[in-house]
């Protein structure tokens, strides 16, 4: 019999008049963070993993770019080691490493403990992202520039520029927030929605055009969106029935959040927590507040619009008829985009964004699968004497991988009729964060927290591998690996993901197909469009 504990309960205090006090909920956070280190079962990793994630931040951090902010010694970039120094990145990925283990021994810990009726409490999840995810919001922005880039572009709209056709090398050499950028982006148009072009803009105001000030206040919205999920997880999986703590371990105790969206800042946590509040809503009966939400997320990054067609297909109810679905499903998309057009109308950025759309991700992305195809059929042919022009390349790769994306996207939507949909969409968004023109670690960390409302088990270990491989491939001053390693990189990513697929494979044999029942249907709405 399992004699683990998730720690005492602390009795509601309240005040004279029966009030909550306001000292709860600051009992309450104690307790949550108290909770995995009280937990025999979970003491161990949860303790490996926040070892883990201290060395990765402080070996990060050694090797962060020129004047990165952290709050573990001052803003003004001394103690930083420039270009990447091999002891320190080895032992900063050992310290991801550790993360990843750790992470891997909680989930299992969590899924035998639901199957034996004995779930690990919610509030002991939460607090597990908590710990582990403090020593990255503590430490510089490590495995990205990114953000330094969403600073120099708010800074350019902020300047009166249009970042869509301009890219940050307009604000000028001697300008502090381009000398933070990555000198491979500084140059090229911006591929964001006017709604994080706005924000982006806002905070280089407020900021006072102070370039470390914004940069922290990126990292600041940030982590209240990975909150903002937490929160919206949490009641989508009650609402469905599914196990909390299992949702909330897969969705965000995940590394790759700590790593791309508390460290890394990068704007799909804001994306994520968006479509997250769309789907909340959606269940709750606000459909019309619920497309807005997923919307805004669209007008951020392009691909999220997929929440909306997938919010129209739904609500049209269980049992409607196809034609019914596709005219539900045109009528939402219209005020979606409505809400994507007067986003981009009201802000006074326009429509120019659209245009910057291709050129996301560079020419020669090592990542996308996609465009490593289409390298690696270069460069055979290039052995046999015929040449190709990168831009050729591009161009080929870029329109089939969308094709086929809208494809397999299209086939999940039609699969989807009375099912739950939002599990669909997380599979959508992952078929097109895969097979889009460029692809980086962060690109999927919306699907994967909607994948994670899954009751599939080999879904759920798909999440892992990919995103074991996704918190591998990035060093911590945010180059990526497979940029070091020349004309081989366009080979690594394939030999990666068979590896990860035959892993996951495996990984599932032991408990056999029955893992997968009952859900290999997910759970009938028991009424409404949404549940």
């Amino acid at each position: 019999m399992n004699t683990s504990t998730s720690g005492p309960t602390v009795p509601p205090a309240a005040d004279a008049a029966g009030a909550p006090s306001p000292a709860r909920p600051l009992r309450s956070f104690a307790a949550a963070v108290r909770g995995p280190f009280v937990d025999d079962e979970l003491r161990t990793p949860v303790v490996v993993g926040l070892v883990g994630a201290i060395v990765a931040v402080v070996a990060g951090a050694l090797v962060r770019p020129g004047g990165a902010p952290t709050l573990l010694y001052p803003l003004d970039g001394r103690f930083v080691i420039w270009g990447d120094r091999t002891l320190v990145v080895v032992t900063s990925l050992a310290g991801v490493g550790a993360l990843l283990a750790a992470w891997v021994a909680v989930f299992k810990v969590v899924r035998r403990r639901y199957h034996a009726h004995d779930p690990v409490p919610t509030p002991t999840s939460v607090g597990l992202w908590i710990v582990w995810a403090l020593p990255f919001a503590l430490g510089p922005a490590l495995f990205s520039r990114d953000i330094f880039s969403y600073a120099g572009q708010g800074e350019t709209v902020a300047r009166g520029f249009d970042p869509s056709t301009l890219g940050v090398r307009v604000l000028g050499q001697s300008n502090e927030f381009l000398a933070l950028v990555d000198p491979v982006w500084r140059g090229t148009p911006c591929p964001y929605g006017p709604f994080w072009l706005w924000i982006s803009s806002g905070f280089a105001s407020a900021s006072g055009h102070q370039p470390l000030v914004a940069v922290l206040m990126f990292r600041l919205l940030a982590i209240v969106s990975v909150v903002v999920s937490v929160w919206c997880l949490v009641r989508l999986a009650r609402h469905y029935g599914g196990d909390v703590s299992t949702v909330v371990v897969l969705a965000v105790c995940n590394p790759i959040v700590m790593l791309h969206a508390v460290s890394g800042a990068h704007n799909e946590a804001l994306m994520m927590a968006l479509i997250l509040v769309g789907m909340v809503l959606a269940v709750e009966g606000h459909l019309v507040p619920a497309v807005v939400a997923c919307a805004l997320a669209a007008a951020i990054k392009i691909p999220a619009f997929a929440a909306v067609i997938f919010l129209g297909w739904a609500a049209a109810g269980p049992g409607a008829t196809f034609v019914r679905r596709v005219w539900s499903t045109a009528w939402v998309s219209a005020l979606g985009g409505a809400v994507v057009a007067a986003v981009s109308v009201v802000s006074g950025l326009g429509f120019g964004w659209i245009g910057a759309l291709q050129s996301a991700g560079g020419n020669r992305s090592l990542v996308a699968p996609v465009r490593v195809a289409g390298i690696a059929v270069a460069d055979v042919l290039g052995w046999l004497g015929v040449e190709l022009y990168d831009a050729d390349v591009k161009r080929v790769t870029t329109l089939l991988g969308l094709a086929l994306a809208a494809v397999l996207s299209a086939v999940i939507l039609l699969r989807t009729r009375d099912r739950v949909p939002f599990v669909s969409l997380g599979l959508a968004l992952l078929v097109v964060s895969l097979l889009g023109p460029a692809l980086y670690p962060w690109y999927v960390l919306p699907a994967f927290a909607i994948m994670a409302l899954t009751l599939r088990e080999s879904r759920m270990w798909l999440i892992i591998v990919l995103s074991i491989i996704g918190c591998v491939i990035t060093f911590p001053s945010g180059t990526t690996a497979l940029y070091r390693v020349g004309g081989l990189g366009a080979w690594i990513v394939p030999a990666i993901v068979v590896g990860g697929l035959i892993y996951w494979y495996r990984s599932l044999r032991p408990r056999g197909d029955a893992a997968d029942e009952p859900a290999d249907l997910e759970p009938v709405p028991a009424s409404g469009p949404f549940g």
